[in-house]
């Protein structure tokens, strides 16, 4: 049986460590935001969908100074100013709409006509041939025929409808000590996901290598700081490599861009629709599965990502990793604590960011559409920019629904 893709997109909740910067008087203080989906394992080695979906990619942006109750910090932080969006979840973990072993595992052989050609022979009645004896007493023998035995009729196989994609809706809440990732006044606020995953199967296109893509659209909305509301559109594609039973390697692409969700309180600022971010990705990635016992696998994964913004304040070169220890407590309920560490180099500007998270996670699947994931943790984390810090607590609760397939 072999690894699954969404997995690798379904890492409990991705981490976006991006952030817009704000009303500074660098040149380099202009906009931020966040990346894309396959940041994690599927959930159980079948495509979370995504799963997608299928990426751990947490990524880490640019940020001066966060939002202040305080007058000076009014004066600096402002509507005219793009949402900042350093440590926030960037892909909520989604039931993976299809089983990769499905996928991966050649189909079973039909046995059907074998079994009707045997049963044929079976219901023919044979005659005896005619003894010598009979001949010589020139008696003609009228032979009785045997009584056949009765067979259950033969159902012929059902052909089981395969998907070509799958429509998914999910809703989810984030909190955390620190929503703008700042050194000096650090925030504590919740985000409140909503959207829809348009999801596609796996295509083969070979033996081992599968070809699957994805849309996306969330709706993003602060409990307090609603004037950085934002509204995103995601769009991915890659190609997956099985290179052993238990690896897997993935070439993807994705496009994520922001928009404003909400009027400035200046007529001359931006608009509600407004775009703010168009950022395209490159990844390279690979991911092993490795069952340690019946019960308690470890999942690994890593992945090279190639970044180009506009702003171009906002190209970097993002290497994450991850590794996952999950216990299966029971069939629909997993346990686990992970460890995610990115590093971060922007190509534009002289910035490096090291961030780190550890948390536990609980994975329950209701049925097989839907799903609830519960994440708790620290992020720790630095910057060659100094007023960022990633220092803080988080929770996270995501629900997600397969609302069709097609």
């Amino acid at each position: 049986m072999g690894i699954r893709p969404h997995l690798l997109r379904q890492l409990p909740v991705e981490y976006d460590n991006q952030l817009i910067e704000v009303g500074d008087s660098d040149s380099c203080s202009s906009l931020h935001f966040h990346d894309r989906r396959k940041g994690s394992f599927p959930q159980a080695f079948s495509p979370q969908p995504r799963a997608s979906s299928l990426k751990l990619a947490q990524q880490t942006c640019e940020t001066t100074q966060a939002p202040n109750t305080t007058k000076e910090s009014g004066d600096t932080q402002n509507q005219n100013s793009s949402p900042q969006l350093e440590s926030q979840p960037s892909n909520l973990p989604t039931s993976p709409p299809d089983s990769k072993e499905e996928v991966l595992n050649a189909p079973e052989i039909n046995h059907s006509q074998r079994l009707e050609r045997l049963m044929h022979l079976l219901r023919s009645p044979k005659q005896p041939p005619e003894s010598d004896s009979d001949r010589e007493l020139g008696l003609r023998v009228r032979l009785r025929p045997l009584e056949q035995p009765t067979f259950p009729l033969i159902e012929q196989p059902v052909v089981k409808f395969k998907p070509i994609g799958y429509l998914q809706g999910h809703v989810a809440y984030f909190q955390t000590s620190n929503i703008f990732s700042s050194k000096d006044i650090p925030i504590e606020d919740g985000l409140i996901f909503s959207g829809l995953t348009l999801d596609s199967a796996y295509f083969p296109l070979g033996a081992k290598t599968f070809l699957n893509g994805s849309i996306d659209g969330n709706l993003i909305r602060y409990i307090n700081q609603s004037q950085y509301d934002y509204n995103q559109v995601r769009f991915n594609l890659g190609i997956y490599q099985q290179l052993s039973q238990r690896m897997f390697g993935e070439v993807s692409w994705s496009n994520q861009q922001l928009f404003y969700a909400n009027n400035s309180d200046r007529l001359d600022s931006f608009k509600a629709g407004d775009r703010f971010l168009n950022e395209n990705s490159f990844q390279v990635s690979l991911g092993r599965r490795d069952p340690l016992t019946s019960k308690l696998i470890l999942n690994s994964f890593y992945e090279l990502s190639v970044n180009f913004a506009d702003p171009q304040s906002r190209d970097r070169i993002i290497n994450s990793f991850w590794v996952s220890l999950n216990y299966y407590l029971q069939k629909p309920l997993q346990v686990g604590i992970d460890y995610q560490v990115n590093f971060s180099d922007f190509t534009q500007r002289d910035r490096e960011d090291q961030f780190h998270r550890l948390f536990g996670h609980l994975n329950y699947r209701i049925s097989d559409t839907n799903n609830i994931n519960v994440q708790t943790g620290v992020s720790l984390g630095s910057s060659t920019v100094e007023n960022i810090d990633f220092d803080g607590w988080f929770f996270s609760i995501n629900y997600s629904l397969q609302l069709g397939q097609f």
